[in-house]
């Protein structure tokens, strides 16, 4: 019995022994995808194959961000529990490998200055702090020592990069896909199109993604996914040293889109997402530029926009002006019928446009939104020189309507008053144009009468479009009149 027991006691230490042993995932660089957001963060997919024991396994994912949010990190697979996860960042550096060593003994080397030959001996570091190093040599205590540390090994518990390890149970042995998925700063991505005008009505759009990796760890061979839209984000307050989780196995859907050419964006959960279609690598530190789309002859029309000056109130600030010049607007519809059509994503545009001499010039630039299908684009970029227009006020009327006595011999009068506007656009450009007037107006107006019909924006906003013959002017009139309230003391 006593035998028997003996055996038993050795082949339990056996078991523990084995069941310690870690198993080392490495890098994978076949089954890693991305999805990037656009708020500098990214879900990492990461899928490796282990050799399981059938019940408790303890596994290292060697190589995850160094930005990891270990609070979001999920470990799933078939038939496997998690019971515990440690993110390990204690990384090999300078300061690391000092402070891992105190109280131990390190080689020393400094310079003879006269033979310029290294000087070799022994100390113990007793102290750092503020990067100032205390040494115990035999010949006493040095806080100024003028050389370099050459260390005897790398203590265990530091490595080269970042680990992610985690006591699981399997409800069965043998190879098996362990998925490992977690969020992370440090991975961004913008969006950058060039507009090359190429006629007064068509343009080339092209689209490139810019992704900018500084997670702290290489992605190889990865499948990128792009997340249009602002995601609500929590930020828990966890320091990223040894944190424990206790999950449920979670299951999930891996499969990616990897469709020939340029991928249509779909819609997820009202953001859109764009899958690029080529398997890439990025690596830490690194801005790589994609191509998203490109779209030949789209559609576009050009416009001059104003704003008048003028505010209809009681005591005008000024009756004239002179030389405003309009902003130009380039205007697409993103339509299929204008040879556009996709969602796209939030970006900066730039203008390119041949010169009579057929150089390209640079014409100007233009953020937009993230723009649905169906939905139109307005851009402005910069005032067109070769058009102006200035304004003036002919005439104001003043009527009183009505009095009502107040105390101290004063008076409540109601007034009304009527103001005559005229607007010029000067039109030196060889090629008829149309100038968007905006006038703002006060919420007690009306419109006696104009010289050419406009279209209310809403209650306070009035456009006209002027038309301007080439090398010509056009010339706007109007007549408003308004009532206002005012005291009046003798």
């Amino acid at each position: 019995m006593k035998r028997k027991l003996c055996y038993l006691c050795c082949g339990l230490i056996y078991a523990t022994s084995v069941q310690a042993e870690p198993i080392l995932l490495k890098n994978n660089t076949g089954n890693l995808s991305l999805s990037i957001y656009n708020q500098n963060l990214a879900l990492v997919k990461d899928t490796r194959s282990a050799e399981l024991k059938n019940g408790a396994n303890e596994i290292i994912f060697d190589g995850v961000a160094q930005q990891i949010q270990p609070e979001t990190a999920l470990i799933y697979g078939n038939d496997i529990v998690v019971d515990e996860q440690n993110y390990n960042y204690n990384l090999i550096s300078y300061d690391n490998m000092i402070k891992q060593n105190i109280g131990r003994e390190v080689t020393t080397v400094r310079e003879n200055p006269t033979t310029g030959e290294n000087i070799y001996e022994r100390a113990v570091i007793n102290g750092y702090a503020n990067g100032q190093l205390i040494l115990r040599f035999p010949y006493g205590i040095d806080t100024q020592f003028p050389g370099r540390i050459v260390f005897n090994e790398i203590p265990a518990d530091l490595s080269n990069k970042p680990t992610l390890a985690a006591k699981i149970n399997a409800g069965k042995g043998g190879f098996q896909n362990l998925n490992l998925a977690y969020l992370t700063d440090g991975v961004s991505w913008k969006t950058d199109y060039v507009a090359n005008v190429m006629a007064p009505d068509r343009l080339d759009l092209t689209g490139w993604v810019t992704i900018t990796n500084e997670s702290g760890i290489d992605y190889e061979k990865a499948k990128i996914q792009l997340i249009a839209g602002d995601v609500n984000i929590v930020r828990q307050n966890i320091r990223p040293q040894m944190a424990t989780m206790k999950l449920m196995a979670f299951s999930a859907d891996m499969a990616e889109r990897n469709a020939a050419g340029i991928a249509a964006p779909q819609s997820l959960n009202s953001y859109e997402l764009y899958t690029l279609p080529k398997i890439t690598s990025i690596k830490d530190k690194q801005t790589k530029q994609i191509a998203l789309l490109e779209r030949k002859n789209v559609l576009y029309k050009k416009e001059y926009e104003a704003t008048s000056p003028f505010h209809f109130y009681n005591e005008m600030e000024k009756d004239e002006f002179e030389k405003i010049h309009p902003q130009i607007t380039y205007v697409m519809n993103n339509t299929a019928k204008s040879n556009l059509g996709i969602s796209l994503p939030s970006g900066t545009v730039r203008f390119y446009q041949n010169d009579k001499t057929g150089n390209l010039q640079f014409i100007g630039a233009a953020n937009i939104d993230h723009t649905a299908k169906e939905d139109t684009l307005r851009l402005a970029l910069g005032d067109a020189f070769n058009i102006s227009l200035s304004g003036k006020i002919l005439h104001i009327k003043t009527e009183e309507l009505s009095k009502n006595p107040l105390p101290n011999n004063c008076q409540n009068v109601k007034v009304k008053k009527t103001f005559d506007v005229e607007m010029t656009v000067n039109n030196a450009e060889p090629n008829d144009n149309v100038v968007a007037l905006t006038q703002y107006l006060p919420k007690d107006f009306t419109l006696v009468k104009e010289n050419m019909s406009g279209e209310m924006k809403n209650a306070t906003t009035r456009v006209w479009n002027i038309k301007a013959p080439k090398s010509s002017k056009a010339t706007l009139t109007y007549t408003i009149s308004t009532t206002y309230k005012q005291n009046k003391c003798d």
